[in-house]
C-alpha cells in the first residue's frame, strides 16, 4: 500500500486505545487495509471484544478468518431468536478453553448442548473475571433433553452449581438470575453484583461471603416479602440498585 495514512504516525499504544471504542467486528471493518501499518497492529492486538448477539454472517466469517481466540479479551454469544444456533456454529470453529486471556463472558439464551461445552473447559480460563448468565432463557432443543425433562433439569442444575463452585470465587463481575448457588460459595474477589431474584436472608450470606463487594443491583418482590423491607447492614456498598416489583404497585 503506497498511499499515505495518517494513522500511521501514531504510536500502537494510542491505537490500541482507540480500538477500546470499538467491537471486533466494527474494527476489522473500519480499519483493514488502512495501512500496512495498521494491519499489524490488527494482527497483534490484544484485547478484541467479541460481540456476536447481532452479528451478520459475513462479520462472524471476517472475524473467525482474522482475529485468534488469544487476542480475545470479552465475550457474548447469543442463541435469542435474531441469532439462533450461533453458539452452536462458533462452536464449530472454536473451543472456548482456546480462550486464554478471556477476562469476560457473557451468554445470552444459550443452546443447552453449547451451555454445556463452555461451562465444561470454564475452569481452564484462569484469566476470567466476569459471567452473565441466566439459567431460566436456557435454549433446551431435542436430542439435548432425550424427552426426560425434569431429571434432566436437575442434572443441568447439578451440573452448573459445580462449575459455579470451582469459578465463581475467582471472578470480579457477577450477573446471574437467583442467589441460589451463591451462598455457598466464597466470593473474596466479587465487586460487583446483579442479581434478578434474592431472598434478604441469602443477601446477608452473599455480604459476609464477598468482603470486597461494592455495587450491588437486585429485584425483590414485594408480594413475597412477610416482613418489612430491611437490607442488611454494609459499610462496604458504595453502589446500590434496588428494583421492587409487586402487582399493587
Amino acid at each position: 500500500m503506497s498511499h499515505y495514512c495518517w494513522l500511521d504516525v501514531l504510536p500502537v499504544e494510542l491505537v490500541y486505545t482507540l480500538f477500546t471504542y470499538f467491537s471486533a467486528h466494527e474494527i476489522l471493518l473500519v480499519f483493514s487495509d488502512v495501512s500496512d501499518y495498521i494491519n499489524n497492529v490488527l494482527n497483534v492486538y490484544p484485547a478484541y471484544q467479541l460481540d456476536l448477539k447481532s452479528i451478520r454472517k459475513s462479520d462472524f466469517d471476517l472475524i473467525r478468518h482474522r482475529i485468534l481466540p488469544e487476542q480475545v479479551i470479552a465475550l457474548t454469544l447469543s442463541d435469542d431468536n435474531n441469532t439462533y444456533v450461533q453458539s452452536n456454529l462458533f462452536l464449530s470453529y472454536f473451543q472456548i478453553e482456546q480462550f486464554t486471556r478471556l477476562r469476560s463472558l457473557t451468554l445470552i439464551q444459550i443452546e443447552i448442548k453449547s451451555l454445556k461445552s463452555i461451562f465444561s473447559h470454564l475452569h481452564t480460563l484462569t484469566e476470567l473475571r466476569s459471567l452473565s448468565f441466566n439459567i431460566e432463557t436456557i435454549r433446551h432443543t431435542f436430542p439435548a433433553w432425550n424427552g426426560d425433562y425434569s431429571n434432566e433439569s436437575n442434572r443441568l442444575k447439578s451440573f452448573i452449581s459445580t462449575i459455579y463452585t470451582r469459578v465463581l470465587p475467582q471472578l470480579n463481575r457477577i450477573c446471574l438470575n437467583n442467589s441460589n448457588d451463591l451462598i455457598s460459595i466464597p466470593l473474596p474477589h466479587l465487586r460487583q453484583l446483579k442479581l434478578a431474584k434474592i431472598s434478604f436472608d441469602d443477601l446477608k450470606i452473599i455480604f459476609q461471603n464477598s468482603p470486597q463487594l461494592k455495587s450491588l443491583d437486585i429485584c425483590v418482590d414485594m408480594d413475597m416479602l412477610n416482613t418489612p423491607l430491611m437490607l442488611p447492614p454494609s459499610n462496604q456498598l458504595i453502589r446500590l440498585n434496588l428494583e421492587i416489583e409487586s402487582k399493587y404497585l
